[in-house]
């Protein structure tokens, strides 16, 4: 019976010395860059015209193009070594301002003594329509779920947190959580959202109003509060101001997520707040 035996002879590339030096914006001579390959264990060979004979060990296998080496060469010369420099280009890079602005309302969110969450964009109809209390309308599917509880994008953020809420059941209250996400209507179209919602024995429509009321004036952005009819908050406690609505949950949602305790929520379009803030046109 033949027996095979591995090939273990090293394998040869080429690196020119001018690559490397413009890569990792130095300038390092031919004996320089020998003496840190070798470091890293690879057999070099000087050629004419700035060029080196790399032999690499057959247990390298991560190597696979010449960048592979430079990047070794970056870690015999040590990062720690090298001086940082501002790229010369016309322009600096800075936070898109609408990103500034989601930063900003996360901040005073968290300086109202919110905790924040991250929920995934992906759920399902029950949850964002059924156990809300709401008509069920048309929501962006995805084809060939792996799972039917993310079987579709969620248009709008309170079911998330009311699945916290759920899944948080046996802590302790009050509990005040909030989310700042990407939401995607019927159409495709994405748009930024803020929601957040408090549960505890006491909370109420004047809680919940005040936070509201606080958020805005906070932000710079004029509103107005209008009554408003929606079926996940109890009749006559939901109101709108423009961006979005707050009030007292319904107890119908608040049992059909298996809970026991008083919850107040609000839900805004930071959008919209955005466009209003920045051209000033109307809510």
């Amino acid at each position: 019976m033949e027996t095979t035996t591995p090939n273990l002879s090293p394998k040869l590339m080429k690196l020119d010395l001018r690559y490397v030096n413009k890569l990792l914006g130095l300038n390092l001579g031919l004996k320089d860059i020998k003496k840190l390959l070798e470091k890293m264990r690879f057999g070099v060979k000087i050629l004419n015209n700035n060029k080196f004979e790399i032999l690499i060990p057959a247990y390298r296998t991560d190597i696979l193009h010449p960048i592979d080496l430079v990047e070794d060469v970056a870690i015999a010369y040590n990062y720690n070594n090298f001086n940082p420099e501002i790229p010369e280009l016309s322009t600096i890079g800075e936070k898109d301002k609408s990103e500034k602005f989601y930063s900003a309302v996360r901040e005073l969110m968290l300086g109202f003594n919110f905790q924040e969450v991250m929920t995934l964009i992906m759920t399902n109809e029950d949850e964002l329509f059924d156990r809300m209390n709401i008509s069920r309308e048309n929501a962006v599917k995805t084809k060939n779920p792996v799972s039917l509880r993310h079987s579709v994008a969620r248009s709008w953020l309170l079911p998330s947190l009311m699945s916290v809420f759920e899944n948080n059941k046996n802590r302790e209250y009050p509990q005040r959580i909030f989310e700042t996400g990407l939401c995607i209507d019927q159409n495709g179209n994405e748009s930024m959202k803020l929601a957040a919602a408090i549960a505890h024995s006491k909370t109420n429509y004047a809680e919940i109003k005040s936070i509201v009321t606080g958020f805005l004036d906070n932000i710079g952005v004029k509103y107005k509060i209008k009554e408003l009819e929606h079926g996940s908050f109890i009749d006559g406690r939901c109101a709108g101001t423009g961006f979005g609505f707050f009030g007292e949950i319904n107890p119908i949602v608040i049992e059909n997520f298996g809970l026991e305790v008083p919850i107040t929520a609000f839900e805004f379009n930071l959008d919209r707040i955005f466009i209003k803030i920045k051209y000033g046109s109307k809510g």
